[in-house]
C-alpha cells in the first residue's frame, strides 16, 4: 500500500474516532481500542514511507553531487520530527563522512514512534516520554482516569472513553491536524497524531489497571 493510501486510511480512521460511536461497535470500549490499534498501524506505515522517501531523495542528491550546506540544513529540518533524538545526533555527526558512509547510516534509520512504544508498554527515550506526558496532560486524561478511580464501573469507563475521544478531537483542532481524507499530513502533524495515540494507549492501560479488566 502506498503512502497516500495509508495517509487516507489514517485520516479517515482519525476522523471516525473523533466522531459519534459507529453502530457496528457494541460499546465505547470496543471502538476505542480497535481504532487505536488500526490507527497505530496506518501511522507506522506512513512514518516508514515518509522517512524512506526523504532519505531516498537525499541519497539521490548525494549521488548527483548536489549536496550543499543548505540542502543538508533542509534535510535535517525535515528529518528531525521523524526519528529519535539519538539517531538525529548520529545522522548530524555522520554528514562529514563519505557519501557511501552517509547513505549506509540513512538506510539503517527507523522512525521514532511513541504510539508503537506505548502500545507495547515499552521504554521511550526521555525526550519522547516527556512529550507523551505533555500530550496526556493536554488531552485531560488524568482527570478522566481519576473519575473512574473514584467510582470504578463499566458505565464510568464508557463515559471516560467517550470524553477521551472528544478530547482527541479538540487536540487535533488545536494542533491543526487535518482530519479530512483530502488533506496532506505533514511530518509535524504526524508527530502530534503519534503523541495523541501514545497518550490514548497509556490512558486505556490506566483504565485497565483501575478496573482490573483489559480494554483489548
Amino acid at each position: 500500500m502506498g503512502k497516500l493510501e495509508n495517509q487516507a486510511m489514517l485520516v479517515t480512521a482519525l476522523r471516525a474516532f473523533t466522531g459519534p460511536l459507529p453502530a457496528v461497535y457494541a460499546n465505547e470500549r470496543e471502538f476505542f481500542i480497535t481504532s487505536l490499534l488500526n490507527m497505530s498501524e496506518y501511522l507506522a506505515d506512513l512514518q516508514r514511507e515518509t522517512l524512506s522517501d526523504l532519505t531516498a531523495s537525499f541519497s539521490r542528491k548525494l549521488d548527483a553531487g548536489k549536496v550543499t550546506p543548505q540542502v543538508i540544513d533542509d534535510f535535517r529540518v525535515a528529518l528531525d520530527p521523524l526519528i529519535s533524538e539519538s539517531d538525529f545526533k548520529a545522522v548530524t555527526a555522520c554528514m562529514a563522512g563519505s557519501p557511501a558512509f552517509v547513505k549506509q547510516k540513512l538506510a539503517a534509520l527507523l522512525p521514532a514512534s511513541a504510539a508503537a512504544a506505548a502500545k507495547k508498554g515499552g521504554p521511550m527515550e526521555p525526550q519522547l516520554e516527556r512529550k507523551v506526558k505533555s500530550a496526556y496532560s493536554r488531552l485531560n486524561f488524568a482527570p478522566l482516569a481519576a473519575k473512574v478511580a473514584a467510582a470504578p464501573s463499566e458505565a464510568a469507563v464508557e463515559a471516560a472513553l467517550k470524553q477521551a475521544r472528544s478530547e482527541v478531537a479538540d487536540y487535533c483542532c488545536v494542533y491543526r491536524i487535518q482530519i479530512k481524507p483530502s488533506d496532506t499530513l505533514s511530518a509535524f502533524s504526524m508527530v502530534w497524531v503519534d503523541l495523541a495515540l501514545a497518550a490514548a494507549f497509556q490512558f486505556s492501560r490506566e483504565l485497565s489497571r483501575l478496573t482490573g479488566r483489559s480494554l483489548g
